[in-house]
């Protein structure tokens, strides 16, 4: 089965498209009369580029979301104004509130989803939430909530508030999606809050695959301590990746490190881009 995946919000944008940068991530997955929107970015930014790449919104099957942050769900009512029974696919943390605390700012800055869940239901929007591993459709599946047996690059900027007050957000939201491909599996990530080596063993864990054949969307790795980049290079060994497309949160520093170490398997994972497998 063939699978044409378009990164529709990123960052970044190819040059000379008329696309719009956002910091935020969605990614448009077609596969053998199926449409799948993994993320929605931070908002205005899927419809205008949908448009000028020709993705009509209204064809979208299934919506999955990676977590409950503003820059990955911000999106959600420009499709739901499309098409108003989509189905939406989620952690059900990713509807809860998420903070940031910044040295800049005076207090916590909520920044978990940025409008009234109960709203979108209001309008017949289909809402299926899950916390274990699950098919979602033939070939695709949702990782639900990742074990973090190994370390994984915290941002000790990430909170929530409890009876105790503020105290670290541990994300069990952070999900990912597998999809199979003539290529081999392919991972998409949201932004990869709970490790990428994690979300890698959950998946074996699962689906027991002798590799992972693409590694697509974000990575944390512009928020985590510098020692995490060569970890995440042994990880792509280690699995045989063989196309790697680090986007959104990876940075630019991380993001030219893997560039000079993987080569011809590293490619830009910028709005505008089209990987075909």
């Amino acid at each position: 089965m063939k699978t044409r995946i378009t990164i529709l919000v990123d960052n970044n944008v190819k040059p000379h498209l008329g696309l719009m940068a956002e910091h935020g991530f969605s990614a448009l997955v077609e596969r053998d009369g199926e449409t799948i929107l993994f993320d929605t970015g931070k908002g205005d930014a899927l419809p205008h580029n949908a448009e000028v790449l020709g993705v009509d919104l209204r064809r979208v099957d299934c919506v999955i979301l990676s977590h409950g942050h503003y820059d990955h769900t911000g999106g959600l009512p420009h499709v739901v104004r499309y098409n108003p029974h989509v189905e939406v696919v989620a952690h059900p943390r990713a509807l809860s509130s998420h903070l940031v605390v910044r040295p800049e700012e005076s207090g916590p800055k909520e920044i978990g989803i940025p409008f009234r869940p109960d709203d979108l239901l209001s309008q017949g929007v289909r809402l299926s939430t899950a916390r274990e591993f699950r098919q979602v459709l033939p070939g695709v599946w949702f990782t639900g909530e990742v074990p973090r047996k190994l370390r994984a690059g915290t941002d000790d900027r990430l909170c929530i508030r409890n009876e105790r007050g503020l105290i670290a957000d541990p994300l069990e939201d952070d999900a990912s999606v597998v999809l199979e491909s003539e290529s081999g599996p392919i991972l998409l990530l949201g932004c990869a809050h709970a490790g990428v080596r994690n979300i890698l063993d959950h998946v074996r864990q699962e689906l027991s695959p002798s590799r992972i054949h693409a590694l697509i969307g974000g990575t944390h790795l512009g928020f985590s301590e510098r020692a995490e980049i060569p970890k995440f290079i042994d990880a792509v060994e280690h699995w045989g990746v063989q196309c790697v497309a680090p986007g959104h949160c990876t940075g630019s520093g991380p993001r030219a490190v893997l560039q000079a170490r993987l080569g011809h398997r590293f490619r830009e994972a910028f709005a505008g881009t089209v990987f075909e497998f």
